[in-house]
């Protein structure tokens, strides 16, 4: 996917976030693991993570540390949140409408304005998907998106835990197939033990804790209790 799709769908799923904030009660809770946040806390998470992102961007020098994080000011008046929240977005907007190759802080090495690009892209689509549950009903997570963010999940997110210390490397492989795109990914050493099978959207919410292994969503081949200690990470 480029760049300017990433911003597309930034943006798309920004609108739908925002029409969770202007709809939704602000105190409705999360569902995400043993995160316990209210739609408000979360909206003020997307606001300073869209800031954050914005400045490993346009504030980068070269440093190897990150830009500073010192937590802006999160107007607490519902009607002035959910604006707060489209700006934040329309910043990120401005600062990421550039060459993905261009140089930014970054936990991906090279880090490059396209690390950001993807990474705002899903993390919205998944923040959304976390109001649209809390308020209502949630729609669909793209297929493609889905699959670059799986792809993420792999290459980036899982590597970190690992290289922090906070997840073992897997013992052997396993390997996801997206039913609908017929994308696949393999992760581990050696020959798949054991394969999963669904959509690149809820494969996507296997990996990043919205949906348990056990969903009827899920078509399992192969060592299941193996993969499962893959999947035990935490891989993000």
């Amino acid at each position: 996917m480029d760049a300017a799709s990433f911003l597309r769908h930034f943006r798309r799923e920004l609108d739908a976030f925002g029409a969770c904030l202007a709809n939704g009660d602000l105190a409705v809770p999360i569902e995400h693991g043993d995160e316990q946040r209210t739609l408000a806390e979360l909206a003020a998470h997307v606001g300073t993570s869209n800031l954050f992102a914005a400045s490993a961007v346009t504030d980068w020098d070269g440093s190897p540390e990150p830009p500073d994080g010192t937590p802006p000011k999160v107007p607490e008046d519902p009607y002035e949140l959910t604006r707060w929240v489209d700006g934040t977005g329309e910043a990120l907007l401005m600062a990421l409408d550039i060459d993905p190759t261009a140089p930014a802080w970054g936990y991906y090495t090279p880090p490059t304005a396209g690390y950001w690009q993807r990474s705002r892209a899903v993390a919205m689509m998944l923040h959304r998907w976390d109001a649209e549950r809390a308020v209502a009903e949630s729609g669909p997570l793209n297929a493609e998106l889905a699959g670059e963010g799986i792809t993420e999940v792999f290459d980036v997110l899982a590597p970190r835990q690992i290289g922090r210390g906070k997840a073992w490397p897997p013992d052997v492989c396993i390997r996801l197939k997206a039913t609908d795109s017929g994308d696949w990914w393999a992760f581990g050493p050696g020959d798949p033990v054991a394969d999963i099978a669904a959509s690149a959207g809820d494969l996507l919410l296997l990996l990043r804790g919205r949906k348990a292994p056990d969903d009827p969503v899920f078509t399992w081949t192969g060592d299941r209790e193996a993969a499962l200690s893959v999947l035990k990470g935490p891989l993000t």
